[in-house]
Protein backbone atom coordinates (compact mmCIF):
# COMPACT_ATOMS: atom_id res chain seq x y z
CA UNK A 1 0.00 0.00 0.00
CA UNK A 2 1.52 3.25 -1.14
CA UNK A 3 2.39 5.44 1.81
CA UNK A 4 0.25 9.00 1.58
CA UNK A 5 2.76 12.28 0.77
CA UNK A 6 1.84 15.43 2.50
CA UNK A 7 3.34 19.17 2.41
CA UNK A 8 4.49 19.98 5.71
CA UNK A 9 5.83 23.42 6.86
CA UNK A 10 7.80 23.92 10.17
CA UNK A 11 7.29 27.19 11.90
CA UNK A 12 10.44 28.28 13.10
CA UNK A 13 11.67 31.94 15.00
CA UNK A 14 13.28 33.97 12.33
CA UNK A 15 16.41 33.52 12.46
CA UNK A 16 16.80 29.81 13.10
CA UNK A 17 15.51 28.66 9.70
CA UNK A 18 18.40 27.02 8.90
CA UNK A 19 19.36 25.63 12.06
CA UNK A 20 15.60 23.94 11.90
CA UNK A 21 16.44 22.55 8.34
CA UNK A 22 20.09 21.09 9.90
CA UNK A 23 18.08 19.24 12.33
CA UNK A 24 15.49 17.87 9.94
CA UNK A 25 18.77 16.67 7.73
CA UNK A 26 20.05 15.17 10.89
CA UNK A 27 16.49 12.98 11.02
CA UNK A 28 16.94 11.49 7.59
CA UNK A 29 14.40 14.45 6.36
CA UNK A 30 15.19 16.71 3.67
CA UNK A 31 13.65 20.45 3.58
CA UNK A 32 13.47 23.82 1.62
CA UNK A 33 14.15 26.63 3.79
CA UNK A 34 11.81 29.96 3.48
CA UNK A 35 11.78 32.71 5.76
CA UNK A 36 10.16 31.70 8.91
CA UNK A 37 10.28 28.12 8.48
CA UNK A 38 10.85 25.05 6.49
CA UNK A 39 9.23 22.96 4.28
CA UNK A 40 9.19 19.07 3.49
CA UNK A 41 7.37 16.52 2.33
CA UNK A 42 6.70 13.15 3.94
CA UNK A 43 4.14 10.81 5.44
CA UNK A 44 2.77 10.01 9.22
CA UNK A 45 6.64 9.05 10.13
CA UNK A 46 8.03 12.22 9.49
CA UNK A 47 5.51 14.05 11.03
CA UNK A 48 5.83 12.32 13.86
CA UNK A 49 9.78 12.82 14.28
CA UNK A 50 9.66 16.26 13.21
CA UNK A 51 7.05 16.99 16.38
CA UNK A 52 9.48 14.64 18.84
CA UNK A 53 12.70 15.81 17.78
CA UNK A 54 12.52 19.43 16.69
CA UNK A 55 14.56 21.99 19.36
CA UNK A 56 14.27 24.75 17.53
CA UNK A 57 10.63 24.84 15.77
CA UNK A 58 7.80 26.72 17.25
CA UNK A 59 5.01 24.18 15.40
CA UNK A 60 4.52 21.63 12.34
CA UNK A 61 1.32 22.36 9.97
CA UNK A 62 0.05 20.07 7.39
CA UNK A 63 -0.53 21.91 4.05
CA UNK A 64 -4.18 20.90 3.73
CA UNK A 65 -4.78 22.58 0.53
CA UNK A 66 -5.04 25.49 -1.89
CA UNK A 67 -7.39 27.29 -3.69
CA UNK A 68 -8.58 30.79 -4.86
CA UNK A 69 -11.50 32.56 -3.82
CA UNK A 70 -13.13 35.98 -4.60
CA UNK A 71 -16.50 35.77 -3.07
CA UNK A 72 -17.86 33.98 0.20
CA UNK A 73 -20.03 31.54 -1.94
CA UNK A 74 -16.75 29.89 -4.11
CA UNK A 75 -14.94 30.19 -0.59
CA UNK A 76 -17.58 27.91 0.94
CA UNK A 77 -17.78 25.65 -1.95
CA UNK A 78 -13.95 24.76 -2.23
CA UNK A 79 -13.31 24.84 1.15
CA UNK A 80 -16.12 21.94 1.72
CA UNK A 81 -13.65 20.08 -1.14
CA UNK A 82 -10.98 19.96 1.29
CA UNK A 83 -10.24 16.08 2.96
CA UNK A 84 -10.62 17.82 5.98
CA UNK A 85 -12.06 14.05 7.56
CA UNK A 86 -8.53 13.09 7.28
CA UNK A 87 -7.62 15.12 10.46
CA UNK A 88 -10.72 16.33 12.00
CA UNK A 89 -12.89 14.25 13.94
CA UNK A 90 -16.56 15.24 13.64
CA UNK A 91 -17.52 16.95 16.99
CA UNK A 92 -14.06 18.88 17.09
CA UNK A 93 -13.80 22.73 17.85
CA UNK A 94 -11.99 24.21 14.82
CA UNK A 95 -9.97 27.54 16.15
CA UNK A 96 -9.32 29.41 12.87
CA UNK A 97 -6.45 31.46 12.41
CA UNK A 98 -7.08 34.02 9.33
CA UNK A 99 -4.17 36.88 7.86
CA UNK A 100 -5.50 38.54 4.99
CA UNK A 101 -3.12 40.54 2.52
CA UNK A 102 -4.71 42.38 -1.16
CA UNK A 103 -7.89 40.10 -1.75
CA UNK A 104 -10.94 40.79 -2.03
CA UNK A 105 -12.21 38.67 0.92
CA UNK A 106 -10.83 41.05 3.79
CA UNK A 107 -12.95 40.27 6.95
CA UNK A 108 -11.39 38.10 8.87
CA UNK A 109 -13.97 36.87 10.94
CA UNK A 110 -16.45 35.95 8.42
CA UNK A 111 -13.61 33.88 6.59
CA UNK A 112 -13.15 32.11 9.58
CA UNK A 113 -16.75 31.32 9.96
CA UNK A 114 -17.21 30.07 6.69
CA UNK A 115 -14.34 27.55 7.19
CA UNK A 116 -16.01 26.22 10.40
CA UNK A 117 -19.32 25.97 8.42
CA UNK A 118 -17.18 24.16 5.24
CA UNK A 119 -15.43 22.21 8.05
CA UNK A 120 -18.99 21.23 9.76
CA UNK A 121 -20.62 20.64 6.73
CA UNK A 122 -17.84 17.74 5.45
CA UNK A 123 -17.31 16.15 8.25
CA UNK A 124 -21.76 15.96 8.02
CA UNK A 125 -22.24 18.01 11.36
CA UNK A 126 -25.06 20.68 11.61
CA UNK A 127 -22.08 23.05 13.20
CA UNK A 128 -18.49 22.46 13.94
CA UNK A 129 -18.71 20.98 17.37
CA UNK A 130 -17.30 21.60 21.16
CA UNK A 131 -14.59 18.49 21.06
CA UNK A 132 -10.77 19.19 22.07
CA UNK A 133 -9.54 22.33 19.28
CA UNK A 134 -8.03 21.88 16.02
CA UNK A 135 -6.21 24.66 14.73
CA UNK A 136 -6.79 25.87 11.04
CA UNK A 137 -4.82 28.71 10.06
CA UNK A 138 -6.00 29.98 6.63
CA UNK A 139 -3.72 32.58 4.25
CA UNK A 140 -5.51 34.76 1.94
CA UNK A 141 -3.46 36.66 -0.60
CA UNK A 142 -4.04 38.03 -3.96
CA UNK A 143 -7.32 35.91 -3.66
CA UNK A 144 -5.19 32.77 -3.18
CA UNK A 145 -6.37 31.06 -0.14
CA UNK A 146 -3.45 28.59 1.42
CA UNK A 147 -5.05 26.24 4.45
CA UNK A 148 -3.04 24.47 7.00
CA UNK A 149 -4.08 22.04 9.76
CA UNK A 150 -1.94 22.77 13.09
CA UNK A 151 -0.38 19.03 14.56
CA UNK A 152 1.16 20.31 16.86
CA UNK A 153 -1.21 21.83 19.54
CA UNK A 154 0.68 23.55 21.90
CA UNK A 155 3.83 25.32 20.84
CA UNK A 156 6.48 23.14 20.69
CA UNK A 157 9.28 25.40 22.95
CA UNK A 158 6.50 24.31 26.07
CA UNK A 159 8.38 21.59 26.52
CA UNK A 160 6.41 21.29 29.66
CA UNK A 161 9.41 20.96 32.09
CA UNK A 162 8.81 24.84 33.08
CA UNK A 163 6.99 24.65 36.46
CA UNK A 164 8.94 27.86 38.00
CA UNK A 165 9.73 31.47 36.05
CA UNK A 166 11.44 34.56 36.39
CA UNK A 167 11.40 37.79 35.01
CA UNK A 168 11.49 37.46 30.84
CA UNK A 169 12.59 33.97 30.84
CA UNK A 170 14.22 32.46 26.97
CA UNK A 171 12.01 30.52 25.36
CA UNK A 172 13.22 27.26 25.03
CA UNK A 173 13.01 27.12 21.83
CA UNK A 174 15.32 29.96 21.19
CA UNK A 175 17.89 28.70 23.68
CA UNK A 176 17.97 25.53 22.10
CA UNK A 177 18.63 27.28 18.73
CA UNK A 178 21.06 29.51 20.03
CA UNK A 179 23.32 26.90 21.53
CA UNK A 180 23.42 24.92 17.75
CA UNK A 181 24.04 28.08 16.37
CA UNK A 182 27.12 28.25 18.45
CA UNK A 183 28.05 24.69 17.66
CA UNK A 184 27.28 23.37 21.20
CA UNK A 185 26.56 19.48 21.42
CA UNK A 186 27.48 18.81 25.29
CA UNK A 187 31.45 17.77 23.98
CA UNK A 188 32.45 20.70 26.51
CA UNK A 189 32.01 23.07 29.21
CA UNK A 190 28.91 24.99 29.10
CA UNK A 191 28.64 28.16 31.95
CA UNK A 192 25.53 30.48 32.03
CA UNK A 193 26.68 33.17 33.96
CA UNK A 194 22.84 34.46 34.18
CA UNK A 195 20.43 31.46 34.43
CA UNK A 196 17.19 33.01 35.60
CA UNK A 197 15.31 29.75 35.88
CA UNK A 198 17.88 27.63 34.11
CA UNK A 199 16.88 27.60 30.40
CA UNK A 200 20.28 27.72 28.63
CA UNK A 201 21.35 24.94 30.91
CA UNK A 202 18.21 22.82 30.47
CA UNK A 203 18.62 23.10 27.01
CA UNK A 204 22.17 22.25 27.00
CA UNK A 205 21.80 19.22 28.75
CA UNK A 206 18.75 18.03 26.81
CA UNK A 207 21.23 18.52 23.55
CA UNK A 208 24.19 16.61 25.56
CA UNK A 209 21.88 14.09 26.13
CA UNK A 210 20.53 13.81 23.40
CA UNK A 211 17.17 13.63 24.58
CA UNK A 212 14.04 14.24 22.05
CA UNK A 213 12.17 17.50 23.82
CA UNK A 214 8.82 16.28 22.26
CA UNK A 215 8.42 13.06 23.99
CA UNK A 216 6.73 13.63 27.20
CA UNK A 217 4.47 15.71 25.76
CA UNK A 218 0.86 15.86 23.97
CA UNK A 219 0.30 16.84 20.26
CA UNK A 220 -2.75 17.96 18.17
CA UNK A 221 -2.02 15.14 15.96
CA UNK A 222 -3.04 12.42 18.58
CA UNK A 223 -6.53 13.25 18.26
CA UNK A 224 -6.66 12.80 14.21
CA UNK A 225 -8.76 10.21 12.62
CA UNK A 226 -5.40 8.45 11.61
CA UNK A 227 -3.46 8.51 14.44
CA UNK A 228 -1.05 5.44 14.76
CA UNK A 229 -0.41 5.06 18.43
CA UNK A 230 1.87 2.20 17.62
CA UNK A 231 4.24 4.21 15.14
CA UNK A 232 4.27 6.91 17.92
CA UNK A 233 5.09 4.54 20.48
CA UNK A 234 7.59 3.11 18.70
CA UNK A 235 9.43 6.16 17.87
CA UNK A 236 9.33 6.99 21.08
CA UNK A 237 11.51 3.93 22.23
CA UNK A 238 14.05 4.66 19.87
CA UNK A 239 14.18 7.65 20.48
CA UNK A 240 14.89 6.76 24.65
CA UNK A 241 17.23 3.66 23.23
CA UNK A 242 19.49 6.79 21.26
CA UNK A 243 20.02 9.08 24.58
CA UNK A 244 23.39 8.93 25.84
CA UNK A 245 25.21 10.59 28.80
CA UNK A 246 28.72 12.19 27.35
CA UNK A 247 31.88 11.47 29.13
CA UNK A 248 33.24 14.11 30.95
CA UNK A 249 29.29 16.67 30.55
CA UNK A 250 30.05 20.08 32.25
CA UNK A 251 27.30 22.45 32.18
CA UNK A 252 27.13 25.13 35.10
CA UNK A 253 24.49 27.87 35.38
CA UNK A 254 24.70 30.65 38.13
CA UNK A 255 22.80 33.52 39.05
CA UNK A 256 22.79 36.23 42.25
CA UNK A 257 19.40 35.55 42.70
CA UNK A 258 17.99 33.10 45.34
CA UNK A 259 14.83 33.04 43.28
CA UNK A 260 15.94 32.05 40.19
CA UNK A 261 18.59 29.79 41.64
CA UNK A 262 15.07 27.85 42.94
CA UNK A 263 13.25 28.40 40.39
CA UNK A 264 16.02 26.91 37.99
CA UNK A 265 16.55 23.81 40.16
CA UNK A 266 12.58 23.09 39.83
CA UNK A 267 12.25 23.32 36.27
CA UNK A 268 16.09 20.92 36.26
CA UNK A 269 14.01 18.19 38.19
CA UNK A 270 10.75 18.33 35.89
CA UNK A 271 13.21 18.24 32.87
CA UNK A 272 14.97 15.21 34.48
CA UNK A 273 18.75 16.77 34.38
CA UNK A 274 18.65 17.84 37.73
CA UNK A 275 21.97 15.29 38.71
CA UNK A 276 23.47 16.32 35.25
CA UNK A 277 23.12 20.38 35.77
CA UNK A 278 25.51 21.96 38.55
CA UNK A 279 22.92 25.28 40.11
CA UNK A 280 23.96 27.88 42.18
CA UNK A 281 23.67 31.09 43.85
CA UNK A 282 26.63 33.12 42.98
CA UNK A 283 27.59 36.57 41.50
CA UNK A 284 28.64 36.32 37.92
CA UNK A 285 32.44 37.94 38.44
CA UNK A 286 33.28 35.63 40.55
CA UNK A 287 33.23 32.81 38.04
CA UNK A 288 36.53 31.09 36.64
CA UNK A 289 36.86 28.61 34.32
CA UNK A 290 37.80 24.91 34.40
CA UNK A 291 40.82 23.19 32.65
CA UNK A 292 38.95 22.48 29.44
CA UNK A 293 37.72 25.25 27.31
CA UNK A 294 34.21 25.58 26.92
CA UNK A 295 31.08 27.99 26.20
CA UNK A 296 30.12 30.86 28.63
CA UNK A 297 26.48 32.55 27.33
CA UNK A 298 24.19 34.69 29.11
CA UNK A 299 20.98 36.15 28.52
CA UNK A 300 21.36 39.74 30.76
CA UNK A 301 18.90 41.85 31.26
CA UNK A 302 17.60 44.22 28.42
CA UNK A 303 16.67 47.14 30.80
CA UNK A 304 13.06 47.42 28.84
CA UNK A 305 11.64 47.05 32.36
CA UNK A 306 14.18 49.22 34.54
CA UNK A 307 15.56 51.15 32.03
CA UNK A 308 18.66 52.22 31.07
CA UNK A 309 20.72 52.77 33.95
CA UNK A 310 23.80 52.99 35.27
CA UNK A 311 23.83 49.92 36.54
CA UNK A 312 22.83 47.99 33.88
CA UNK A 313 25.41 49.43 31.83
CA UNK A 314 27.77 48.52 34.48
CA UNK A 315 26.40 44.77 34.67
CA UNK A 316 27.07 44.61 31.21
CA UNK A 317 30.79 46.18 31.45
CA UNK A 318 31.35 43.49 34.04
CA UNK A 319 30.42 41.23 31.50
CA UNK A 320 32.91 42.35 28.84
CA UNK A 321 35.65 42.13 31.34
CA UNK A 322 34.76 38.64 32.24
CA UNK A 323 34.80 37.58 28.85
CA UNK A 324 38.15 39.47 27.87
CA UNK A 325 39.93 38.18 31.16
CA UNK A 326 38.81 35.06 33.03
CA UNK A 327 37.28 33.44 29.56
CA UNK A 328 39.21 35.01 27.38
CA UNK A 329 40.09 31.94 25.54
CA UNK A 330 36.23 30.40 26.04
CA UNK A 331 33.58 31.15 22.76
CA UNK A 332 31.62 33.63 24.69
CA UNK A 333 28.34 34.83 23.56
CA UNK A 334 25.04 36.50 25.47
CA UNK A 335 21.49 37.67 23.93
CA UNK A 336 21.11 41.11 23.71
CA UNK A 337 18.32 43.61 22.67
CA UNK A 338 20.77 46.57 20.54
CA UNK A 339 24.39 47.78 19.98
CA UNK A 340 24.06 49.98 22.67
CA UNK A 341 24.26 47.40 25.24
CA UNK A 342 26.82 45.38 23.55
CA UNK A 343 29.15 48.15 23.13
CA UNK A 344 29.17 49.08 27.12
CA UNK A 345 30.73 45.38 27.32
CA UNK A 346 33.48 46.92 25.78
CA UNK A 347 33.69 43.50 22.93
CA UNK A 348 33.27 44.05 19.10
CA UNK A 349 30.63 41.31 18.71
CA UNK A 350 29.97 39.65 15.91
CA UNK A 351 26.15 38.50 15.47
CA UNK A 352 24.77 35.50 14.89
CA UNK A 353 21.40 36.30 14.09
CA UNK A 354 18.26 38.41 15.44
CA UNK A 355 14.93 36.82 17.02
CA UNK A 356 12.10 38.19 19.06
CA UNK A 357 12.19 36.83 22.68
CA UNK A 358 9.25 38.27 24.39
CA UNK A 359 8.22 40.78 22.18
CA UNK A 360 11.39 41.90 22.17
CA UNK A 361 14.09 41.79 19.07
CA UNK A 362 17.66 40.66 20.29
CA UNK A 363 20.18 39.21 18.70
CA UNK A 364 22.73 36.14 19.56
CA UNK A 365 26.29 37.78 19.86
CA UNK A 366 29.90 36.29 20.05
CA UNK A 367 33.07 36.85 21.15
CA UNK A 368 35.11 37.44 18.13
Amino acid sequence: MAVVQNRYYVITPPGLELICAGELARLGIPGSVSRGGVEFAGGLRELYLANLWLRSASRVLVRLGELKARDFPTLYKRLVRLPWGRFIKPGTHCEVRVTCHRSRLNHSGRIAETVQTAVAKALGESSAGTGAAQRIFLRLEDDCCQLSVDSSGELLHRRGYRQASVTAPLRENLAAGALLLLGYDGSRPLIDGMTGSGTFAIEAALIALNRAPGRARQFAFMHWPKYRQSLWEQLCLRAKAQENVPDELQIVAVDSNPLAIEAAQQNAKAAGVASLVSLRQQQMQELQPGPRRGLIICNPPYGERIGRTAALRSLYRSLGQLYLQEFSDWQGALVCPDAELSRATGIDFAPVAGFSNGGIRVSLLKKP
